[in-house]
């Protein structure tokens, strides 16, 4: 049923209706405005308000907000991806829940935010999927586990069919939201930062006690992701300050333990969705979704929700593990004491309890005492020089390719991963043994060469294969060589160029100046005013109009050309360069002409003998030309007529005039070619007709008068 009120304000009237159908299928009572005048004056009572900030618009927001009452929630529309623009709109009211994007709308979108703000029920990810979509999960409580997990995700994606630019950013966006879970969430029951003074070479060794949920699921257009701590720490300040500053700020990494600053910037900067959900003390949800079908990654929608229904009982198995003031590292909080025992159930639970201490220190200090056998692995990596990473610390560089990392504990699985500038990193996981070998091999991301000439347009050949047009970006050539490429342009020599062609994942601009060949001149056309367009020997240069570029014209021949200019009769030049000439001005100053306007009661098209520009012009024509006697031609309709015309200032209009004659029963019209015809179309007056009577066979000549307009009957 809808009860709640929503209101929705766009200056687009269509642009509102797909606002209107969006919200009422989220279950609102939605109404559509495209000015602020239908919503009187006063306070606004309204469960939702969707505003299209455009122009029109931009003081609305200020003159809305006050005037919101009760819970009232806002949600805003700004016209394309503008990330410093989305932060400062945010910033505006904590009333505004989310900031979506007018370019690519979909309205499904907005019925899926919308419903979070009305319902308040926003945990989970299977809000952001469709329906009958798998959602896949896992728990990680230290950084071995993320690592495992960011590993699980990105073969996930892979197994989908994910770009490799994507996994990418899907890959940077889990890794900063289980850090911020794993060592920013944390508080103790004072509500300080557990981390904040450890150092992250410390924390990393440390394990939460209450492990974070990552759930993840892909419908194959769209990725989504999701961490979710159970502390519920984050603050909607928090998130705006730090993208403000990293917007703003010349330095926008937070170098303080702890800071968070650019792994938020960069997740707003490489995701489609970013949204945040809080229920203060118990438990923060970030989430992450990637449009994998579109052509460039750019955020799209942006929310901070706050849940208002009791989740408590479902987002963790009991409250929130906070640790004691002072604690250096995660304990787990004791209940209240139980009630007291007698003296012998006491001396009884005392030696359970010394029997299962002391059964509890040999299982910790026989490790510890004996030590657990350790080994050596050996990783042999192609291309050398990567950096090899154990549970995410660095142990080393496998310099000329080979790289022994000792002291790993045996038939222990750790996660690997090699990395190297310009290759994709490899990752895998190593069960230590004695004398095991482990090659790891990475991939060159290929190199990028941009080549463009001067003047562009120049075909590029490789190996006598033209590979593309100048400016072009070259991403299959082999990193770390030379090649040999010509470029080639009518007009011009041909130019070889020998291309050092980067490393993997390197680029290069190149660009390359042309030669005008001997046998051509180059030409630069000008007129004043500018604007003109370019004839050359009675053919238009499509693209061209004063001031042009070089115009390349054959050497030695004489070349005419026409400058054409509405409102301005049109002026002619010619020029005979010499070989190998270049940079040849050819201008003109054009004057500002009589509009002389030519028109035709029937269908046809008009030319003015010797004025360019006006050549076969569908009637009515307007042509600037000078006080003067010219000769104007009418074509079509099944006729023809040629005028003689003085046209002056006060002379400036013409109309070709034209009536029908129509041949009675059983005759018909005879021309001079002997072609035979039911109608002709004549200019009015008198005219002297042949014709021809079917059944006397004979010919009869009669003059009729032609009335403009109308049809007359010869019987």
């Amino acid at each position: 049923m809808l009860a709640r009120r929503i209101i929705a304000i766009s200056s687009d009237k269509n642009f509102a209706k797909q606002l209107t159908v969006a919200l009422r299928a989220a279950g609102g009572a939605a109404e559509a405005h495209q000015d602020l005048e239908g919503l009187g004056k006063g306070e606004l009572n309204t469960a939702l308000l969707v505003l299209h900030l455009t122009p029109d618009h931009n003081a609305a927001l200020a003159n809305l907000l006050p005037r919101l009452v009760g819970d009232a929630r806002v949600i805003i529309v700004i016209p394309k991806s503008n990330l410093a623009m989305l932060v400062d709109v945010m910033q505006a009211s904590e009333r505004i829940a989310a900031v979506l994007m007018a370019e690519n709308f979909a309205s499904a979108e907005l019925t899926a935010v919308a419903t979070r703000v009305l319902a308040g029920d926003i945990f989970g990810l299977e809000k952001m999927v469709p329906w009958g979509t798998r959602i896949h999960s896992a728990l990680v409580g230290d950084y071995q586990e993320k690592s495992v997990c960011i590993s699980s995700v990105s073969e996930f994606a892979e197994m989908m069919g994910v770009r490799r630019k994507y996994r990418e950013s899907i890959e940077q966006c889990l890794d900063e939201m289980l850090m911020n879970a794993l060592y920013d969430a944390p508080v103790d029951d004072q509500g300080r930062q557990i981390f904040s003074d450890i150092p992250t070479k410390t924390r990393i060794s440390l394990r939460v006690e209450q492990k974070v949920v990552v759930q993840y699921a892909c419908d194959g257009k769209n990725f989504a992701i999701s961490v979710r701590d159970s502390f519920g720490t984050l603050e909607r300040n928090t998130v705006l300050k730090y993208l403000h500053k990293c917007l703003h700020a010349e330095q926008q990494i937070d170098r303080k333990t702890g800071g968070a600053g650019l792994g938020l910037y960069l997740m707003a900067n490489s995701s489609t969705r970013v949204m945040f959900n809080v229920l203060p003390g118990v438990a923060t949800e970030a989430v992450c979704s990637f449009n994998l079908e579109s052509p460039k990654v750019q955020l799209e929608t942006f929310g901070f929700f706050n849940e208002r229904i009791d989740a408590a009982g479902r987002l963790a198995s009991g409250p929130s593990r906070l640790l004691p003031a002072g604690a250096s590292h995660p304990v787990e909080r004791r209940g209240e004491a139980p009630a007291a025992a007698t003296p012998k159930a006491l001396i009884w639970g005392l030696a359970a309890a010394v029997a299962s201490m002391l059964a509890l220190v040999v299982v910790i200090a026989w490790p510890r005492l004996m030590g657990p056998k350790k080994t050596s692995v050996e990783f042999l990596v192609d291309p050398p020089g990567a950096t090899i990473e154990i549970e995410g610390r660095p142990v080393g560089i496998a310099t000329g390719g080979k790289l022994v990392v000792s002291d790993l504990v045996v038939d222990r699985s750790y996660p690997v991963v090699a990395k190297l500038d310009g290759y994709e990193s490899t990752s895998t996981s190593v069960t230590a043994k004695k004398g095991a070998s482990v090659p790891l091999k990475l991939k060159g991301i290929a190199a990028t060469v941009k080549i463009d000439s001067n003047p562009s347009g120049a075909t590029i050949e490789i190996n006598g294969k033209e590979v593309g047009k100048t400016p072009a970006t070259l991403n299959n050539l082999p990193a770390s060589t030379k090649v040999e490429a010509i470029l080639k342009r009518d007009g011009y020599s041909d130019e070889k160029v020998s291309i050092e062609v980067p490393g993997p994942g390197k680029d290069k601009d190149l660009t390359v100046p042309l030669s005008v060949s001997a046998d051509f001149a180059s030409v630069l056309v000008q007129s004043t005013p500018p604007g003109a367009e370019i004839y050359l020997n009675g053919q238009l240069l499509a693209g061209q109009k004063t001031p042009s570029e070089a115009i390349l014209v054959k050497a030695g021949n004489e070349h005419r050309f026409t400058f054409l200019l509405d409102g301005y009769v049109a002026e002619s030049r010619t020029v005979k360069p010499a070989r190998g000439e270049k940079g040849v001005v050819v201008e003109a100053t054009l004057t500002a002409g009589i509009p002389f306007a030519i028109e035709a009661n029937v269908d046809g098209k008009i030319t003015v003998a010797n004025v360019p520009g006006c050549r076969a012009l569908a009637t009515p024509a307007t042509c600037a030309v000078k006080a003067g006697e010219y000769s104007i031609e009418f074509a079509g309709s099944g006729t023809s007529s040629t005028k003689r015309i003085t046209v002056s200032a006060e002379n400036a209009k013409y109309t070709f005039k034209f009536g029908f004659v129509e041949a009675g029963n059983g005759k018909s019209f005879v021309t001079s070619s002997g072609t035979r015809s039911k109608r002709l179309v004549a200019e009015e007056g008198r005219l002297l007709v042949n014709v021809f009577d079917d059944a006397a066979s004979s010919f009869q000549k009669k003059s009729v008068n032609v009335v403009a307009g109308q049809t007359v009957r010869v019987n």
